[in-house]
């Protein structure tokens, strides 16, 4: 377009002059002391142009002279990012195929000359990694801080992403440190967390919740699963029946109610042989939301009178009578009450449903607890014939 504009104009400026020659709208004379010149109008015009062309192009040329060392020197640039990126491509096509030694000699290879170069040293970091060549791995990483001190968020985690597995107290050292920079950024807390979680950390758990919850940018859900955890690890930490009960009293009625929570609850309350009201707790529960786990720990309760627990258990059946965890729970209220047919009647039904190990050493339990110990042995016999594991609830 800038061509076609170009060689309009000096279609017009020719034109213009043509017309000018053709029309002598005089002459021109120019005197410098005896000297005498004399020309047409025309001809000075047409060599005016001609001189500003002429100076346009002496212009141009010694502008393009002037620059033409910047010129070379983005030239060869443009030609090192373009090698960069090749070597980049090469490098994780190489990952793809688990090539870990060609993927990190392509990575690293132009490193130093990638326009984003911190991503070379990070893939060539992990590449290393995953050929347990640590050295190699932490060379990369220490050249990545150095050239990159910018990055220092994204150097922090990948290094912390590396060091969990063989390392997991430096690599909470190291989220440790980019969280008290960083309060808010949102990967840095939701790491530090999932480091700390798995570390059992309860205390720095607790401390960085707030932050967690304002800044990390989950959802409604997420976050209430995590405060869940939260909660579930608070419970498990407890050491004994009055810190329990702190934790417990301090929680909100609704909270108490979520299966998860009190399923925890009434484990480490039996766990303390605390005869508080659990069974209240899970019948007021499991009337908001059905749940296996905690029929299950309904049926381990072995105070107050069974025999009442057994007759509100039964009125899930109807709604549930294919609940194999059900069946078992009913099995035990029935052997606590001293019902022995029901008991096996139920421990029965339960097997027919899912065969455990657990229901038939419950059952065998019932058998020895009724004096039928023949029983009972050949019940053991035939859990240990037929089932090699156990449920968890």
């Amino acid at each position: 377009m800038k061509l076609l504009i170009s060689w309009g104009l000096f279609f017009v400026v020719g034109v213009a002059l043509a017309s000018l020659a053709v029309l002598n709208l005089g002459e021109v004379v120019l005197r410098w002391e005896q000297w005498e010149l004399t020309t047409s109008l025309g001809l000075i015009l047409a060599l005016l142009a001609i001189g500003l062309v002429v100076f346009y192009l002496l212009v141009r040329l010694w502008v393009g002279l002037w620059n033409l060392p910047q010129a070379w020197r983005k030239r060869r640039q443009l030609k090192r990012y373009q090698q960069a990126q090749t070597s980049l491509t090469k490098g994780l096509i190489a990952q793809e195929l688990a090539d870990w030694a060609q993927a990190e000699k392509q990575l690293i290879a132009t490193a130093k000359l990638s326009e984003n170069g911190v991503m070379h040293y990070l893939a060539a970091a992990k590449m290393a990694d995953a050929q347990q060549a640590t050295a190699r791995r932490d060379q990369y990483l220490q050249q990545a801080r150095q050239r990159y001190p910018e990055e220092d968020i994204t150097i922090g985690l990948v290094e912390a992403r590396l060091l969990t597995a063989q390392q997991p107290d430096t690599a909470l050292v190291i989220l440790a440190e980019l969280q008290r920079i960083h309060t808010k950024h949102p990967v840095v807390l939701q790491d530090y967390w999932r480091l700390l979680k798995q570390q059992q950390r309860l205390g720095l758990m607790i401390k960085i919740w707030p932050s967690l919850k304002k800044y990390a940018g989950l959802s409604r859900d997420q976050l209430a699963n995590l405060e869940q955890e939260l909660l579930v690890m608070q419970i498990q930490q407890a050491v004994d029946l009055p810190s329990l009960t702190t934790i417990w009293d301090g929680l909100a009625h609704r909270t108490q109610l979520q299966p998860v929570v009190l399923t925890e609850y009434v484990k480490k309350a039996l766990s303390f042989e605390h005869d508080a009201p659990l069974a209240q707790l899970i019948e007021k529960a499991l009337k908001k939301q059905w749940d296996e786990s905690l029929v299950y720990w309904y049926g381990r309760i072995e105070f107050g009178p069974a025999f009442d627990r057994f007759k509100r258990a039964q009125a899930w059946l109807e709604a549930h009578p294919n609940s194999a965890v059900l069946l078992l729970t009913l099995g035990r209220l029935a052997c606590q009450s001293q019902l022995w047919g029901q008991a096996h009647h139920f421990f029965n039904q339960s097997l027919a449903l899912q065969p455990e190990l657990e229901t038939y050493h419950a059952l065998a339990h019932c058998y020895e607890a009724e004096g039928e110990d023949s029983q009972a042995a050949l019940t053991y016999k035939k859990a240990l014939a037929q089932l090699p594991y156990s449920a968890q609830y």
